[in-house]
């Protein structure tokens, strides 16, 4: 017994789930270019984590401060495949991965712009 995806034009239909799709694509994007204006190439290793109790706890090459929004793309991606198989049963859970996938998104954000406190 095998259950059809919910289509993916018919799922961004719903105004709820365009919106937070949307929103959070928008918030990722702008998280990639604030990290591609703020962190240039460099030989000298960066701070890539900061803990309030022991201070700076990584560090590392310059490009993996793009790993955080590498991460929000795939938490969109699983998020929406995750509304798509189970929108058609329970419009709610597809709206509450949309939710989540924004919110993530906002800390991601947060993260970056932290990030580029720190080594700037």
């Amino acid at each position: 017994m095998k259950e059809k995806i919910f289509p993916l034009s018919l799922y961004l239909k719903h105004k709820p789930n365009f919106v937070l799709v949307i929103s959070s694509f928008v918030i990722n994007i702008i998280t990639w270019i604030l990290l591609m204006i703020n962190i240039k190439p460099q030989e000298d290793q960066i701070f890539l984590h900061y803990n309030a109790l022991f201070g700076v706890d990584l560090i590392g090459p310059w490009y993996k401060v793009f790993y955080l929004p590498l991460s929000g793309i795939l938490i969109l991606l699983v998020n929406v495949i995750i509304g798509l198989m189970l929108f058609r049963k329970a419009k709610a859970i597809g709206y509450i991965s949309g939710a989540v996938s924004l919110i993530l998104q906002v800390v991601i954000l947060i993260a970056a712009h932290l990030l580029i406190l720190l080594n700037v």
